[in-house]
């Protein structure tokens, strides 16, 4: 996909008949060439995704003159990942100005990003701000909408299967019969997948049942708060000839996936007082989600052996 995005040219005009005048020296000139790959606003952001929709005018320079092979930029793309390290569906980046001495002419020397909970978050300045460059380098996160307020503006990044919950732990070990995922938060295991055979999910499922996980102040070992007259209300609906069975503890509540011939599909544990009936549901439908969808990549792939 091209990155290099050389700068426009001069239309043929002005008293020299070749683009010399007032508008143009305004507009562009001496700026140079721009990468793809350093957006300096929400919408040269939305460009990056993709670079093919790429125009010149809201990127920062390019520093090879058009070599991209071997290009640090390039590199960091892959190689330096930027970690979004807040537990949330969604955060709301706030762009901020940045001003130095003898920049209150020419404008803004640059700006600052901060990851916030959201508009209400007043506390965010605490943590290491990021650069434009770090914004393009997220993985695992969406771009959302812009947003704008009295105290600036900024964008929203919402959050996907990609990615795990920010300070969950996933292991996993494998046995001759089955196979284990533990979730840990604050080294506190909060729950545990068991699937029968070889996993023929991906990484997917675990990553959105540790979004459904309670934070710190809820991994611990005492008693949950859900009560067995909830199991209804979060027992997810069956799908694809699978149907799930819940079974409510002191400790721990169980939700149990069952094929046919009443084969166990899989076993999730969860344990914990942060485990709520909202949460509950959030990661049984999870479970049940990517359940369906292996199930349903099984038919397609025999219908194209049968065909």
């Amino acid at each position: 996909m091209p990155i290099y995005l050389r700068e426009p040219e001069a239309p043929a005009g002005g008293p020299d008949g070749k683009g010399w005048n007032r508008l143009s020296l305004n507009a562009h000139g001496g700026l140079g060439a721009q990468c793809a790959l350093r957006p300096r606003r929400w919408g040269a952001l939305l460009e990056a995704q993709d670079t093919r929709r790429a125009r010149w005018g809201g990127f920062g320079p390019c520093i090879r003159r058009g070599q991209c092979d071997g290009c640090p930029v390039r590199e960091a793309l892959n190689d330096r990942c930027t970690a979004v390290l807040v537990n949330a569906p969604r955060v709301l980046v706030r762009v901020e100005l940045v001003f130095t001495p003898g920049t209150l002419v020419t404008g803004p020397a640059g700006h600052r990003l901060w990851v916030t909970t959201g508009p209400d978050d007043r506390d965010y300045r605490s943590g290491r701000p990021w650069t434009w460059d770090h914004a393009v380098r997220v993985y695992g996160w969406k771009l959302g909408r812009p947003y704008y307020d009295e105290h600036g503006e900024g964008f929203w990044l919402e959050r996907t299967t990609h990615v795990p919950a920010s300070g969950c732990a996933i292991t996993t070990r494998a046995r001759t019969f089955a196979t284990r995922h533990a979730f840990r938060v604050a080294r506190c295991r909060v729950a545990l997948l068991h699937c029968s055979g070889e996993c023929s999910h991906d990484t997917e499922l675990l990553n959105a049942i540790s979004h459904a996980c309670p934070g710190p102040d809820g991994a611990d070992e005492e008693r949950l708060p859900v009560h067995w007259r909830q199991a209804p209300e979060m027992t997810p609906q069956p799908t694809g000839g699978i149907r799930f069975g819940l079974d409510v503890g002191t400790l721990s509540v169980k939700i149990t996936a069952i094929g046919a011939l009443r084969c166990e599909r899989a076993r999730l544990t969860l344990s914990g007082s942060g485990w709520t009936a909202e949460r509950v549901r959030a990661a049984g439908e999870a479970l049940r989600a990517h359940l369906n969808a292996d199930r349903t990549e099984d038919s397609e792939e025999r219908r194209e052996r049968q065909i």
